[in-house]
């Protein structure tokens, strides 16, 4: 009977080690790809240099390798299927079509830009859509470049940097989805 009960003591602390220890494999990896989602999105805060440009009708014409591109915690889930267009644009709404390929993996969606390039305070959200978990399949929405302008001004947000502006589009719970630019002529 003791040793019974030496060996019934004995397996709950093996477990208990064994639990922790695929516990800590289990935080070790989600370490690192947290990591790299922190890296894809410091990567987006640097100043916009190029665009993917893009017709009315949503054809690359040419692509800036930085635009679009997925975070480390979005791929498999989200893909960027048309890039925003028309891109440049002269004023006309912008258009992003998205494809969420991962049922229930996407909380909600939220597009934010900055009329003075990452002034915390200049911060703008350009377009929301609160459900969650997002619905599989296509997905488009339209912004008003207008919005990158201070008071909502066209002309204001042509003048900032060239005309050329950063668009973030994060899930709701502030994850970072994908990034792109958009040039204003």
């Amino acid at each position: 009977m003791i040793s019974d009960s030496k060996t019934n003591i004995r397996k709950p602390a093996e477990l208990l080690v064994f639990a922790v220890t695929i516990g800590m494999l289990i935080f070790a990896s989600g370490c690192s790809r947290s990591e790299d989602q922190v890296e894809f999105e410091r990567e987006a805060f640097r100043t916009p240099e190029n665009y993917t440009e893009t017709t009315p009708s949503g054809e690359v014409v040419s692509r800036d390798e930085s635009d679009w591109q997925i975070g480390p915690m979005f791929q498999g889930f989200v893909e960027v299927e048309v890039p925003a267009f028309p891109n440049p644009t002269r004023s006309e709404n912008v258009r992003i079509e998205l494809l969420i390929t991962g049922v229930g993996t996407v909380d909600g969606l939220r597009a934010v830009g900055y009329y003075d390039m990452f002034d915390q305070r200049s911060y703008r959200v350009l377009y929301e859509h609160d459900r969650s978990p997002l619905n599989f399949g296509h997905m488009t929405f339209t912004i008003n470049p207008a919005d990158f302008g201070v008071n909502r001004s066209y002309n204001a947000a042509r003048q900032v940097n060239d005309g050329l502006h950063r668009l973030f589009i994060y899930d709701g719970r502030d994850n970072l989805i994908t990034y792109g630019d958009i040039k204003l002529k």
